[in-house]
């Protein structure tokens, strides 16, 4: 075995994120998103062009990749770009923020866009950015706590909250000129992302048996599928 190289060493530490999938409850939130984007976008559509925005060490970019399709990979943190390019050269890895996009016009058939609008306050920039990017009639995943749901009440008097409310997202999705093919609600469940608590594939049963699932304005996080008109 040959001795580890300093660059491999400097980059052996999982990033929070990468950590927190791991959990019970970080695979329920991977397992219903990857799920979600699985039915909205074709990946295995043939030249099919993906960005992945607040890409990370790439739990999404790694699903698009592992589809064949051509991959840019976008974060604000080097680090965890690098972390990616170590698990697959099928990436192209870009360090930007989503509010200025260092690339061209409609180019990308699906953008990617999950947990990441939480981190951004300027919410019409980013979505302006994201449409500009795509090509006529293509698709967007995007996520984002509401901050008018009860459990962003109740972690808003732990001094946390989510930053964009369910109606403040629809409004600007609407002011963008998106148009919304499917939502879904999640993360009922009474937990953080990094909990292992044994109890969260019951519950998470409970959530999809009982329908929270389908009434998005009240739930705690929102995933949409979301299209550019021609």
């Amino acid at each position: 075995m040959g001795t580890p190289t300093k660059a491999s060493l400097d980059l052996s530490a999982e990033t929070h994120w990468e950590k927190a999938a791991k959990t019970r409850m970080g695979k329920y939130l991977t397992n219903l998103e990857t799920d979600f984007i699985s039915k909205s976008i074709n990946l295995a559509q043939e030249n099919i062009t993906v960005m992945d925005v607040g890409a990370e060490a790439g739990r999404f970019s790694l699903l698009a990749a592992n589809s064949k399709a051509t991959v840019v990979s976008l974060d604000v943190d080097s680090y965890s770009l690098k972390r990616l390019k170590l698990k697959t050269k099928q990436v192209n890895v870009i360090q930007a923020d989503a509010r200025k996009l260092p690339l061209k016009d409609e180019v990308f058939d699906a953008v990617f866009m999950i947990e990441v609008l939480d981190y951004i306050p300027e919410l019409e920039t980013a979505l302006a950015e994201c449409k500009r990017t795509l090509r006529s009639n293509a698709s967007s995943i995007l996520s984002f706590g509401n901050k008018s749901s009860l459990k962003a009440k109740l972690k808003a008097m732990q001094g946390k909250s989510y930053r964009h409310s369910y109606r403040k997202v629809m409004q600007c999705l609407s002011k963008t000129g998106f148009n919304v093919k499917k939502k879904t609600g999640y993360s009922w469940l009474p937990f953080g992302r990094t909990s292992e608590n044994r109890f969260v594939p019951v519950l998470a049963g409970i959530e999809r048996f009982i329908g929270l699932r389908r009434v998005p304005r009240f739930s705690p996080w929102v995933i949409l599928h979301i299209t550019k008109p021609s």
